[in-house]
């Protein structure tokens, strides 16, 4: 057996020691074969490996021995430090005694499940699938939408231990994609410890670390992913999530649901409106009401005083106090529906709801019309497409109370200023997040409250457009990338 075998063999069992699992099986004649039980697939092993490398287990070559085996994916390697990586990942060995080298057969039978039905980005028309955990499973997913060989996936390696895979997905077109060079940049500077998740990776990906505000979103619908491809954004797969990331995005983009596709342009835009002032009614609505009973009483009507009035005749809380015991109640049957199991975590959520707000009416700690103030503020929180943009705004939602508690309207108009002032400054991969309203652009505008047949698939938004007919991006001229400064 030559030196490189020895070594090969000698490493395996001292970085591998103690684990039952490593097989080395010698052929008889000058084959080696090395594998993990339970990392491969049992029935390729007997039969496209060992089956094959047993009747002739003869071979003088690398090269001989590669057309032997009829499996695709059969690599040489002569380093190794990939050894050991490839073989915890359902790959098998083999070894030619007395040459350099050898040949990893990928025999991976990793545990995964069959896709299913999205459950966080659920809809009624269109596609129901969504992605798993297997990012080859996820990648022909997004083929069978993108049947084009402008589609590029671009394998990284994440600097983590354990090591972790990701690939990045993209439209090769003449015109260069300004944001995957950024990418690969922010993946090659950061090192991890520990198994790294899409969420966490997100965070990573980010201009502003530490805003409230998402700037890359997360889906679970190969749809979507494929439509932002389509519009020159980015998408990052990792390994063993089931979600995909997608950058960059605008304000507007987290208020966009997939199912605007495949509705009528009136009903899209019906949609869209209607998210809109949702929006406003989630953020203002509630600190509103407290800003008025507290400091401007006078503004409101005599008849609807009067009911106010009659409503919070036996609380006994100031109505700063009252709105955030209700509010932190709504959040609290929240988070406990999500924890529990689906059927349990729907029913409790709203007969929970029903009962402590009865309850909390008739034993005086709180008046009919906050509950429904803060039930109108919590659904409209609730019709926000995107989960994570969802829970931005219900957070805000609790220094607005606040401000307006201590200094009525005067702290809403400050607090929504600087809200609005943050907004503009933000940037997602050095484009302006509030684009298209800030630098305004009409195109972009329309794209975003109608949807035409055109709009969706034909042609990339300025955002994501690096070049135009007249040379530079008009965006370019407002705002430099962060990397780039």
């Amino acid at each position: 057996m030559s030196a490189f075998s020895e070594q090969i063999e000698s490493q395996l069992k001292s970085k591998l020691h103690g684990s039952e699992g490593l097989v080395i099986k010698s052929l008889g004649g000058n084959i080696v074969v090395a594998f993990m039980t339970g990392m491969v697939d049992n029935a390729q092993l007997n039969l496209n490996l060992l089956a094959p490398l047993t009747k002739n287990d003869q071979c003088d070559s690398l090269e001989t021995l590669s057309e032997m085996i009829p499996i695709g994916d059969c690599k040489p390697f002569d380093q190794l430090s990939d050894v050991i990586e490839k073989l915890l990942s359902g790959f098998a060995l083999v070894l030619l005694k007395g040459k350099d080298g050898g040949l990893l057969v990928n025999l991976a039978n990793i545990p995964s499940r069959a896709p299913s039905n999205a459950e966080t980005e659920s809809t009624i028309y269109g596609p129901m699938i969504a992605f798993t955990e297997s990012m080859e499973k996820n990648i022909a997913l997004l083929r069978s939408y993108i049947t084009s060989d402008k589609l590029i996936q671009e394998e990284v390696q994440l600097a983590a231990e354990p090591h972790t895979s990701a690939s990045l997905l993209y439209l090769d077109e003449k015109e260069k994609n300004p944001f995957v060079e950024l990418i690969r940049k922010r993946i090659n500077k950061q090192k991890y410890k520990g198994l790294i998740g899409s969420p966490l990776f997100l965070k990573i990906l980010t201009d502003n670390k530490y805003s409230l505000f998402p700037e890359m979103s997360l889906s679970e619908r190969p749809d979507r992913t494929a439509q932002a491809i389509l519009e020159g954004k980015v998408v990052v797969m990792v390994e063993g999530n089931s979600q995909v990331i997608i950058g960059p995005n605008t304000f507007a983009d987290f208020f966009q649901s997939v199912e605007d596709r495949y509705s009528s342009w009136g009903l899209g835009m019906f949609n869209r409106s209607l998210r809109a002032i949702a929006l406003i009614i989630s953020i203002f609505l509630t600190p509103l009401y407290v800003a008025a009973l507290t400091f401007h009483y006078e503004m409101i009507p005599m008849p609807l005083l009067e009911s106010l009035i009659m409503s919070r005749a036996r609380v006994p809380f100031p109505p700063l106090m009252e709105a955030l015991v209700m509010e932190v109640s709504i959040e609290l049957l929240r988070e406990a529906g999500a924890r529990l199991p689906t059927k349990v975590g729907q029913t409790m959520g709203i007969v929970g709801g029903i009962v402590i707000g009865q309850a909390a009416v008739q034993a005086g700690f709180t008046s009919n019309i906050l509950i429904m103030l803060v039930a109108l503020a919590a659904l409209g929180s609730f019709t926000t497409p995107n989960y994570m943009m969802s829970s931005s705004i219900r957070f805000i939602r609790f220094p607005m109370l606040i401000v307006a508690g201590f200094l009525g309207l005067l702290g809403i108009t400050f607090f929504s200023a600087f809200l609005f002032i943050h907004l503009l400054r933000m940037t997602s991969y050095g484009k302006p997040y509030m684009y298209p309203f800030y630098p305004p652009n009409s195109k972009g505008l329309i794209n975003t409250m109608l949807i035409t047949e055109s709009s969706p698939f034909q042609y990339k938004t300025d955002l994501t457009r690096s070049n135009t007919k007249g040379g530079k991006s008009r965006m370019t001229k407002w705002f430099k990338s962060n990397d780039e400064e």
